[in-house]
Order: structure tokens, then sequence, then C-alpha cells
């Protein structure tokens, strides 16, 4: 992968073995009943409107939010109306919505612009009788990497298409799909991810999968994993150096359009300097993984029957061993189920 430091945090990190699948991180069918019944597809992305209007607003008083509402930036809890609320100043055009009728939640990528510098925000909401109980975000602030994906101009246009009924996959195989994704990383394993060979990855608006113009972290020679498919990519075991994605929690399926989103955390102690690959002999580790770290990666996958089709995602760069803001049993109502 290329460039910049958050970057490189981002597709790096991880501790241990095999983590497990994503499960739900509180109980709650009966809560994502009725926030389904309450709040239909069209419903939950106009509160994600409603919530950027009022964030640009700096105005957190224009929405309906529940008595207890919870607010995350970065990780941290915080009040309603802190941090990005004080601080940014115009939304950008690059915009990815998701929306799970049934879990009650719905989200956004999109590009904004803080006191006028570009950055990329990942927002997700949780929305109980037409009220705002959870709100989560993740803010990467860096100009060079929203630039970046503000460069393609639009988001690829699979993430805008509704699946057609050929194309949908049920609920519970896309998130088995998103996880063998994250499995498939750990086992050096391309193999055993359901790629659709079409499939391209970008991640902080770098993509890293059949662009052979970039010349990322593992260019070495006439190794170029960044101009490999995304199986053979992985396939490589460039990865290696990974030893854990825990924890993992979906927290949008949106079946109509075939995206699941998930904010899965990448631990990496640091150990390793330098990856063996088959074919080509040590190659160096970027020096931002060789100390122990965390990422969050806010991460997201278009399935189409039952292939990953693309991913995306942005991502912060935390202390090895963090947590999510999220980690205690019932602190996030997740869509996992």
């Amino acid at each position: 992968m290329n460039k910049t430091a958050s970057v490189i945090a981002a597709v790096v990190l991880l501790s241990f073995a095999f983590a497990a699948p994503a499960r739900a991180a509180g109980p709650a069918k009966n809560v994502a009943g009725a926030a389904a019944s309450s709040c239909d597809y069209n419903c939950l992305t106009g509160f994600v409107n409603q919530y950027l209007q009022a964030l640009v607003a700096h105005d957190p008083a224009k929405l309906a939010v529940a008595p207890n509402v919870r607010f995350t930036e970065n990780t941290i809890p915080l009040k309603l109306g802190d941090a990005l609320w004080g601080t940014i100043s115009a939304l950008g055009d690059y915009k990815i919505y998701f929306a799970d009728p049934q879990g009650g939640s719905a989200g956004i990528e999109t590009t904004i612009r803080e006191n006028g510098t570009p950055a990329i925000l990942l927002l997700r909401l949780r929305v109980v009788n037409r009220r705002i109980t959870e709100v989560e975000t993740i803010v990467h602030r860096s100009a060079a990497d929203a630039k970046a994906l503000e460069a393609f101009g639009h988001p690829d246009p699979v993430w805008l298409q509704p699946l057609t009924a050929s194309l949908h996959t049920p609920r519970a195989q896309m998130i088995k799909d998103a996880n063998l994704y994250f499995d498939g990383i750990l086992h050096s394993n391309g193999n055993m991810v359901p790629f659709d060979l079409r499939c391209n990855r970008i991640i902080d608006g770098d993509q890293d999968t059949n662009h052979p113009v970039a010349k990322g972290w593992f260019h070495k020679g006439s190794f170029d994993p960044d101009a490999m498919n995304i199986r053979d990519n992985m396939n490589t075991g460039i990865w290696s150096y990974v030893h854990s994605i825990t924890p993992r929690h979906v927290v949008v399926v949106d079946e109509k359009m075939g995206i699941v989103v998930g904010m899965w955390m990448f631990n990496h102690p640091g150990r390793m300097t330098s990856v063996n690959v088959k074919g080509v002999g040590n190659v160096p580790e970027p020096a931002a993984v060789t100390h122990p770290s965390s990422v969050l990666m806010a991460e997201f996958f278009k399935i189409e029957a039952g292939k990953i089709r693309q991913v995306e995602g942005t991502s912060i760069a935390l202390p090895y061993g963090a947590g999510t803001g999220w980690d205690k049993p019932g602190a996030r109502e997740s869509s996992g189920h």
C-alpha cells in the first residue's frame, strides 16, 4: 500500500491469532424491529442528511435525539456538539450512503472541510422511534488522503446501484463474506475469500489493487502487489505481519444496496521488520508498522451474488490495544444479525 502514515497505519495492524466473526454487541432484535417499523430506508438516509446539515450549522439542537444519546469521535465518548461539531466548515461532494431498516442504522462516507482543510468522515447513526440514540464518527484528518478520494470524481458506480434480485445475497451470508475477507488477511489466503476479481480496494483515498502506476509499500523491482488483483495481492503474503483483527463490529447491513459496514480493529505488535515473499525474497516492512500500534478501520463491502465486488473505507491510527469506544456488551446495538 502507499503513502501517508495514516494509510500505512490503516491497513497495518493487529495482534494475536485469528479473530472470531462479528457478533452483535448488544441484545436487541426487539429494538431492531421497533426501529425498522418506525423508520424505513428513506427515513434513515433522511436522518443522515439531517445530521450533516445540523453538523455544518454547528447546532445539535436541530436534531431529534434520545435523552441518553451516545456520541463518539475517533473512539472517544463525547458530548454531542463537541469536537468536529465546532470545526467543520463544509461538506464535500464525495458521498456513499448506507441504511439498514432491520437494524435501525444508517451512515455515510463523505469528504468534508474542517476549518477549510479536507478530511474524510465516516458517520454511523442508530435511530429508534425516530430519535437518534447512537452516533459513531471516524474523522480521518489527512488533507492529502481526502483530496485523493475526491480525485476519483465520484464513488465507483457499484456503490450507488441497488441490487437486482439476481444479485441479492442473504443478510447472514453478507456478514460472513465480510468476515472472510479479514480471515483471508490473517491467513494470507485470498483463495478463501469470495472475491469478484473486478473488485478493487480503496482505503483513505488510496487504490492499492489493479493499479500499476501506484508504487506502494512493498514495491520491489518487478514485484508490484498494487498492480495485482485483490486475490493475488492477498496471496503474496505481504500482510503476514497481521496477527489479529479484533474486535469486529458489523454496524450496518444494507440489503437494498448490498453493503456491509463495520468497525474492525487491526492490532499489530510491530515485531516484523520484513516479509518473505515467495519468488521475491525478503521485502522490508514500512517503518510505521515496526512498532506496536492499532488502527480502527471503518471499512465497507459491496456484496453481489455472494461475492465481494468492491472494498472501501477510512481509518484512524491508535495506540496498541486501544478500544473502539463501543466494546462493552450492550454499548452499541449492532446490525450484525
